[in-house]
């Protein structure tokens, strides 16, 4: 066969072959200079395919290696050492073994046979390098809280590594033992690996000069001083996110101790923090720590659990005077861009709003409980009214379940929801800002699909609620919008809707977008939304006008009239 002979190839013997040098930055990590590997065919023809495909493989390979790390066997010693000293740390904070049953003597004996089987369990999987899954995780974690990056360390390293963590789990099973025995005895740690930090890290011999208030302490005092100023939710996520920046510092450890350098590693572990790391409560923080890049939490998410720990450090410097320096100022998080033109939430398109509105959740459907198959009911309850004012109105999903009967006022010249926080005795509402706090003018369109007539029949309900929408319980975390948002998420997924940019906020992007569209002046348009511009100027009168805000809200460019669509005006 005529042609060049492509790159790579050779031929002895009759036989091609692959032959391809190996870049001079990774020969000593290979220990070769070369790859050379048969093909095993005569044929040039097919040779030429499988040089291409196999001298990919092997770049692919060369870029792996290349981006993983060596890791040296003094690197690795005392990143395990640094993984033990965490752990006595967390032993000694955690005091010793106080019996919860009537019969001390018989459970302390109990602990330490337990301890004992899990020294040998993990003493059995040392001996093979085969661990299982708990073991591995448990390790992992620890190396993770270190700042350690598995993924960039390569196969060797990561092996050396875990074995070491492993070491780490059996001299913490000793220390426990240790400790059940006699909680004020000098431990030597048994294992050879970590008995240079004995003195350092053994809780009976040097324990820690607690100077000022400690971490833990820190925490409930911040968390008991900004209860008043929170809301329930944020108090409920707040213990949570500080729990794990106590865990990974140390309850115990001296606030003013806290270095820059322990803030960056507890910024790195936050990145690894599993997806689900809320449903084990019992679990440490390392511990719900993964190497999984897909069992991982987001970027966003992790930030805002980061800016928790960041926020504390601000209050214990700036209010408290607990520390003179702030060892977070300076340590920012590190975002992941998303790729250009890639949004996490984005408005409905026309066509995507004729699905939803033309569904049978809002043309007719067999019954409540059969939404989704066509029928001659329009069920014109919570779900449909809500998602009906969404759209017309842009507000926040939280601000329309929360409504009261009282909050919709039709007796009015201009018909309008009046956005507060006027709770009263029961039903408490919460708006998100200042400038949440606004009256929305209802579009003609809205009552015209019956709006009225469906507040009168809740006015005649005999509930004690005071909510318009009570049909719609609040979240297990007290928020109004949580069961709801899973609802219409159900409902996007069932009508083929299934991007996760589309959520509920999807209108209030939508909304926003049809009044800049119709050329609306901005400060009429934030008036709408609940939105301010920080400016002092907005500080000062009370704004657009009902009337004016109704003018705009009539002359929106909205893709789809929804009461065309459901009556057959014209103009849909």
């Amino acid at each position: 066969m005529s042609g060049p002979r492509p790159p790579h190839l050779h031929r002895r013997n009759g036989v091609y072959h692959l032959r391809m040098r190996v870049p001079d930055r990774l020969q000593a990590r290979i220990e070769r200079v070369e790859v050379w590997k048969s093909l095993r065919t005569y044929s040039l023809h097919e040779a030429r395919h499988l040089a291409a495909k196999v001298s990919a493989n092997v770049l692919e390979t060369f870029a792996v290696i290349e981006k993983n790390t060596n890791i040296s066997s003094d690197e690795a010693r005392a990143l395990i050492q640094a993984c033990y000293a965490a752990i006595c740390r967390v032993e000694r904070e955690r005091g010793p073994y106080n019996p919860t049953t009537s019969l001390p003597d018989l459970e302390l004996v109990e602990q330490e046979v337990l301890a004992n089987d899990e020294i040998t369990r993990l003493r059995g999987q040392l001996e093979s390098a085969v661990f299982s899954p708990d073991v591995l995780t448990a390790s992992i974690g620890l190396l993770i809280a270190q700042g350690v990056d598995m993924g960039t360390v390569s196969q060797t390293g990561q092996a050396m590594l875990v074995h070491g963590a492993v070491r780490a789990l059996v001299e913490r099973q000793r220390l426990f033992v240790a400790r059940l025995r006699d909680p004020l005895a000098v431990y030597v740690p048994a294992d050879p690996l970590f008995s240079a930090i004995a003195v350092s890290s053994s809780p009976a011999t040097q324990p820690e000069a607690v100077t000022g208030i400690t971490v833990g302490h820190a925490v409930e005092e911040y968390l008991s001083t900004m209860e008043g100023r929170w809301t329930e939710k944020t108090t409920r996520a707040r213990k949570v996110q500080l729990a794990y920046l106590a865990d990974h510092l140390g309850a115990g450890r001296p606030l003013a101790a806290v270095t820059a350098d322990d803030v960056r590693g507890y910024r790195n572990a936050l990145t690894k923090l599993r997806a689900n790391h809320g449903r084990r409560q019992h679990l440490p923080f390392h511990e719900r720590l993964t190497e999984n890049a897909p069992h991982q939490i987001k970027n966003k998410t992790a930030s805002l659990i980061y800016e928790s720990a960041k926020a504390f450090f601000r209050w214990a410097k700036e209010e408290e005077g607990a520390i003179t320096s702030n060892p977070a100022a300076d340590v920012r998080w590190q975002a992941v861009k998303a790729p250009k033109a890639q949004r996490s939430r984005r408005p409905f398109s026309k066509e995507e709003l004729l699905t939803l509105f033309g569904s049978t959740v809002f043309t007719g459907c067999k019954s409540k409980h059969r939404r989704f198959e066509p029928g001659p009911h329009v069920i014109k309850d919570d779900r449909y009214w809500i998602v009906i004012l969404g759209y017309y109105t842009g507000a926040r999903l939280g601000e329309i379940v929360q409504l009261h009967l009282d909050d919709v006022v039709l007796d009015h010249e201009v018909p309008h929801l009046d956005l507060n926080e006027n709770s009263g005795k029961g039903d408490p509402k919460h708006i998100k800002t200042d400038a949440g706090v606004r009256q929305i003018p209802i579009h003609q369109d809205v009552l015209d699909l019956g709006l009225a007539e469906f507040v009168a029949k809740r006015r005649k309900w005999d509930r004690p609620s005071r909510r318009l929408f009570s049909e719609i319980t609040l979240g297990a975390d007290g928020q109004a919008s949580t069961q709801f948002s899973k609802m219409f998420a159900r409902v996007l997924d069932q009508i083929g809707l299934t991007d996760p940019a589309l959520t509920f906020h999807s209108f209030r992007h939508g909304l926003e977008d049809a009044q800049r569209n119709a050329g609306l002046p901005q400060y009429t348009i934030d008036s709408i939304m609940g939105h301010s511009d920080g400016r002092v100027s907005s500080m000062y009168g009370e704004g657009p006008s009902l009337q004016a805000k109704c003018a705009a809200i009539q002359s929106m460019c909205l893709p789809v009239r929804v009461d065309g669509l459901l009556l057959g005006k014209e103009g849909a």
